[in-house]
């Protein structure tokens, strides 16, 4: 028997179900208006999740209310730190181990790559490539964090499902926003933004974001999407920005500081 399609009903749900029943409502969904076959997919769990995620995250909202409030500032923090203290250790386990590897290389490599190698500066070999991975996964982090706030759907944290182009879902002025997160304004490059522009156009009510108001803007100003930075987001969703700015920092110097050790050692 097919359970009724209801935010109340999934909410009560193992992830994996939740998956199960969004992914056969989902294949129902006509999609000959949409031209591009690479997002059929996420056009076709856009309509059905947009269909249940306000109830949903009213749901949470509701929960949240009753128990130890997420926004209540000390638990805020708890949980942001909870989120933090864990990258930055899983993060400073990986340097560890890519310095290993890279000093095994370097030793065995006869003839250096660039001057950088030739003069064994370590620091300037690897710095590149460690800012781009840190990057890439603080992008990750900063959905794990939004999604600390009821007001937050994360598609694959609640349904394990992943929509292109579209990495949280929030309830803001009373209407479901899908929202492509980034750490700062000027991370999408030129063909990264047309890109980014066809996967929100495929959404009713869609938002640009940057967690952090850093750098100037390469995604341009858009009459149907528009787009928020800092603690405009964060505020929207009842998430203190200095709480996150503050643990995120601590996080960044941490991981800043092993990293300067490793090199030099």
């Amino acid at each position: 028997m097919t359970l009724e399609f209801s935010a109340d009903t999934l909410i009560q749900l193992p992830v994996s179900e939740r998956k199960a029943i969004i992914t056969e409502k989902a294949a129902l969904i006509d999609v000959t208006n949409i031209t591009d076959e690479s997002l059929h997919k996420a056009y076709r769990y856009g309509k059905i999740i947009s269909s249940i995620a306000k109830d949903y995250i009213q749901h949470q909202i509701q929960e949240d209310n009753q128990s130890e409030s997420i926004l209540e500032l000390e638990r805020q923090s708890e949980l942001i730190h909870v989120q933090t203290d864990k990258f930055a250790e899983d993060f400073i386990n990986e340097l560890v181990s890519y310095f290993e590897k890279k000093k095994v290389v370097l030793e065995n490599k006869p003839n250096p790559s660039n001057l950088f190698e030739l003069c064994g500066a370590t620091l300037l070999v690897t710095s590149n490539s460690v800012t781009r991975k840190l990057s890439t996964k603080i992008g990750s982090l900063l959905e794990k964090i939004s999604n600390i706030s009821p007001y937050i759907i994360s598609p694959e944290i609640e349904f394990d499902i992943h929509i292109t182009g579209i990495d949280v879902i929030l309830l803001s002025e009373d209407i479901v926003k899908f929202a492509q997160l980034k750490t700062q304004k000027n991370t999408l490059t030129g063909s990264q933004v047309t890109r980014a522009k066809k996967e929100l156009s495929l959404h009713e009510n869609s938002l640009f974001i940057a967690a952090f108001d850093v750098a100037s803007w390469t995604f341009p100003q858009d009459s149907k999407i528009p787009r928020i930075a800092g603690k405009v987001f964060w505020d929207s969703i009842y998430l203190d920005y200095n709480l996150i700015e503050t643990h995120i920092k601590n996080m960044v110097l941490r991981i800043d500081k092993v990293f300067a050790e490793l090199a030099a050692s």
